[in-house]
């Protein structure tokens, strides 16, 4: 079972500290090796479009802190990433929401116009849209982009899908390796057999910058709908795609063992090893 701490809510209850799944999967599985290769690709960017700067700073600063500098270039390069992710997430859920959505930066906007042409030809009824999710029982928590309604335009019959919404800057004809990947399953899997869904997000992160999730018993929740699928919807400035991905017995299964290895990886290892036995008397 995974550790959870716990604190005092203002209502004299026990808060719960839930990890969240997307650090679950990440303590469990590492960083694959798509993004490693993305890692190394944009530091080799950097490397190739600021020649000019890094022979300045090698002669001025020398090699060690001219690694240090490209480093940090790449990680600024992950954190516009981030935000991209973050703001098309926003905007759509503001349309979810049937409210006003915020403005798109330029670079932007293309991500929204591909979302709107997907909406146009699927028309989905949202139901939830960004809303955090916990499970009591398994103790972990996430934030759920929604559950939409889909009706087929073959057979006439509605559908509720929880759905994940995945950016990329790729197009289909980049040859670059796009969404949905091997972790996709999990994530919408670990959501789909959430119990419960709260009012907003109170989510924290640690000293280790480990993301987690405040479950206070007294506060409001409602049971989480149930659903018959779920989609990962991936968005590049070119196109718009929603995968079905399968949430059933064989993905829970893989999830309980994500769920092993999380705690395998945060504190069992640590008590398996025991005392040395070392060659000095």
């Amino acid at each position: 079972m995974i550790e959870i701490e716990k604190q005092q809510s203002l209502a004299g209850a026990e808060v719960e500290r839930f990890w969240s799944v997307t650090q679950l999967l990440k303590d469990a599985l590492g960083v694959s090796n798509g993004l490693v290769n993305w890692n190394c690709e944009q530091a080799a960017i950097i490397s190739l479009d600021k020649r000019a700067t890094i022979d300045a700073m090698l002669v001025d600063s020398g090699r060690e802190k001219t690694i240090d500098w490209i480093v940090k270039e790449r990680w600024n390069a992950t954190e516009r990433h981030k935000a991209r992710g973050t703001n098309v997430h926003r905007w759509a859920e503001a349309v979810a929401l049937g409210v006003e959505p915020p403005a798109l930066e330029p670079h932007e906007e293309p991500y929204g116009e591909q979302l709107l042409r997907w909406y146009r030809k699927w028309k989905p009824e949202f139901v939830m849209a960004e809303a955090p999710v916990f499970n009591t029982t398994r103790r972990y928590a996430g934030t759920c982009d929604g559950i939409m309604r889909l009706t087929s335009p073959q057979t006439g019959a509605t559908h509720a899908f929880l759905f994940d919404y995945k950016t990329t800057e790729h197009g289909p004809d980049s040859g670059k390796r796009r969404p949905p990947f091997s972790e996709a399953p999990l994530q919408v899997c670990a959501y789909a057999n959430a119990e419960r869904v709260g009012v907003a997000p109170d989510r924290d992160e640690d000293h280790y910058k480990r993301r987690y999730y405040n479950y206070d018993p007294t506060a409001e929740y409602v049971e989480m709908p149930k659903v018959d699928g779920a989609l990962c919807v991936v968005v590049s400035p070119h196109d718009c795609n929603a995968f079905l991905l399968s949430i059933g017995e064989k993905t829970w299964r893989a999830w309980l063992h994500v769920l092993a290895m999380a705690e395998w990886q945060q504190s069992l290892w640590k008590r398996s090893i025991g005392s040395m036995l070392g060659a000095d008397e």
